[in-house]
């Protein structure tokens, strides 16, 4: 039997070291209130993504479950953590809601953690992250990390300072691939990506109306080394048709 190692699922997704992926983890972060006029059907958001040609999808393990079942072709990154906004605004951690096994079984070809650097909870998803490793190393899983950091000492979580240093720990504790914020610029950008030794994914964040507005940051984060997009609002909060047409844009972008 040929088992695929973790270099060989990785290229699944960044077939030409670059990529765009769909995210679909909002509805348990944010709940379905913070979208009520949009189809939150896996679905629905798996037929976008393969028809918009995405690289890959985000999905914690119940709606992943359903994408792979009618897009078998389409790879799934299985989000392993979880918080939802129902806990305290204090409260900045994220517990393991899926093994890594789990992901292995249903078909994953890789698997997605956050952890909230700085955050006075950091030493705990520090020890959840390294359980995640041994069982990602044990399965031969790529980890795709969400370095996102969560410390008082700064104003803004887009802070090019902060997000440079947890891009860069991301980076030194494990994970394959870095999910960060875009700092705003290409000139701060450009030292996130410089430090980060690992492929760099810039999360879509919240809705931009102006299509051109969005793609010219996709294009400005590019010209600095970032290896693509991690979209989510930007894509599916869009009728099916610009949502598809969209994704379709953002490849010629990152793929040429």
């Amino acid at each position: 039997m040929i088992f695929d190692s973790k270099e060989r699922k990785l290229k699944k997704i960044l077939k030409d070291g670059k990529a765009i992926i769909l995210a679909f983890d909002h509805a348990v972060e944010h709940g379905p209130q913070d979208y009520e006029n949009v189809e939150l059907n896996p679905e629905r958001i798996g037929r976008i993504a393969y028809e918009g040609g995405a690289d890959g999808v985000i999905l914690h393990i119940g709606a992943a479950k359903i994408v792979r079942k009618l897009y078998p072709k389409l790879p799934v990154i299985v989000k392993l953590t979880a918080r939802t906004s129902l806990t305290s605004d204090d409260i900045q951690i994220q517990e393991i809601v899926t093994k890594v096994e789990e992901a292995k079984k249903i078909g994953a070809v890789g698997i997605a953690a956050t952890v909230y650097f700085g955050s006075n909870d950091e030493h705990r998803m520090f020890a959840r992250f390294s359980e995640i490793k041994k069982d990602a190393e044990k399965f031969r899983m790529p980890i795709f990390g969400f370095a996102y950091h969560r410390s008082v000492k700064f104003k803004s979580k887009y802070d090019p300072v902060a997000v440079r240093y947890a891009a860069r720990v991301g980076a030194e504790i494990g994970f394959d691939v870095v999910k960060t914020y875009y700092t705003g610029d290409k000139e701060s950008f450009s030292k996130v990506v410089k430090d980060c030794f690992v492929p760099v994914l810039v999360a879509g964040g919240p809705k931009i109306e102006d299509e051109k507005e969005f793609l010219k940051i996709v294009e400005d984060v590019m010209s600095v080394g970032a290896r693509g997009v991690v979209v989510g609002r930007n894509v599916w909060e869009r009728r099916d048709e610009d949502a598809i047409k969209l994704l379709m844009d953002l490849r010629r972008i990152i793929h040429k």
